[in-house]
């Protein structure tokens, strides 16, 4: 079933309210639970960006899937660089990955979202994406990430191929019914053989060979045809901004100092510090203390409606 709305990659604080606090704002519909915040935390030296200059038809949000190690992570970095999200140097490695064992080992093993700007033909876009785990063992991370998205990009190595995680991952996206693009990734390895990959997607996911995209993640070659084709191919997020407020959370962290952050996906209205939300699960009602989006570190904006 696919999922419709204003996806939007992006993270909101919240706490639980004191009983003799008065409301700040409208109470707003939220359908998940969400922990109580234990602290206050406070963003008013941060500049905030303003989301109004991106309008929904702008808005792309996406996933990376493959089977494991075969360059998504990678990718990612190369798409934060030719954003200019993040400056071009020889460190950036696994810039999403945060965690230690994600470093020492080299997999992905949570999904880690981030907001890219884009400029493509004069106009400007806002890109979502999810970097999602490869391995068998964390696949419900691709499958909760999916849902918050509008397409993937099926990333497969062009040495190894087809292999038992890229079959299991486009299946994922394809029951979604998400827009699928495939990038032939490490073209620049001696025994890569895109021929025989492009030739292998055709027999089994019956996407057109002119469809794929040739790449070398590593090199950077034709970064910038796929987020072309992220902009073409993948379609923005249906929402109306009167609507009341409906959002999926569809990840977590939560800080010793500041409490929840949740990453949630926007289906209607918007959210703004200061609102009053109501979960939909346990009923309970929760304060907004601080809402924005990760580019990859926080940045907080003044109310989220048409992003993730």
């Amino acid at each position: 079933m696919s999922l419709t709305g204003r996806t939007v990659w992006w993270w909101v604080r919240l706490r639980r309210p004191c009983l003799t606090a008065a409301p700040r704002g409208p109470a707003v519909w939220l359908p998940t639970g969400l922990a109580a915040c234990q602290r206050f935390y406070s963003s008013r030296d941060k500049e905030k960006i303003d989301m109004s200059a991106y309008p929904v038809e702008s808005i792309r949000n996406f996933s990376i899937i493959a089977h494991v190690d075969h360059g998504k992570s990678t990718l990612a970095d190369r798409l934060l660089e030719i954003t200019g999200t993040i400056a071009k140097t020889d460190r950036n490695k696994q810039v999403l990955d945060k965690l230690q064992v994600e470093r020492e080992r080299g997999i992905t093993v949570k999904a880690q979202s981030a907001s890219l700007f884009y400029n493509y033909k004069g106009v400007n876009y806002l890109l979502n994406l999810i970097d999602t785990p490869g391995h068998v063992d964390f696949n419900y991370e691709v499958s909760r990430s999916l849902s918050a998205c509008q397409g993937v990009l099926l990333v497969v190595d062009a040495n190894e191929g087809i292999q038992a995680q890229t079959v299991a991952n486009f299946y994922l996206a394809f029951e979604a019914q998400l827009a699928i693009i495939p990038v032939i990734n490490k073209i620049d390895l001696k025994n890569a053989d895109p021929e025989r990959v492009e030739k292998q997607i055709e027999k089994l996911f019956d996407i057109p060979v002119n469809e794929c995209i040739r790449i070398s993640a590593k090199q950077g070659t034709n970064i910038d045809k796929v987020l072309e084709k992220v902009i073409e191919k993948i379609p923005p997020p249906q929402c109306n901004t009167t609507d009341p407020l409906k959002a999926l959370v569809f990840d977590s962290t939560f800080d010793h100092y500041r409490g929840v952050v949740a990453n949630i996906a926007v289906f209607g209205g918007e959210i703004q510090k200061g609102h009053r939300i109501v979960s939909a699960h346990t009923n309970k009602r929760y304060e907004v203390n601080e809402v924005g989006i990760l580019t990859p570190n926080e940045q907080p904006t003044h109310k989220l409606n048409y992003l993730v």
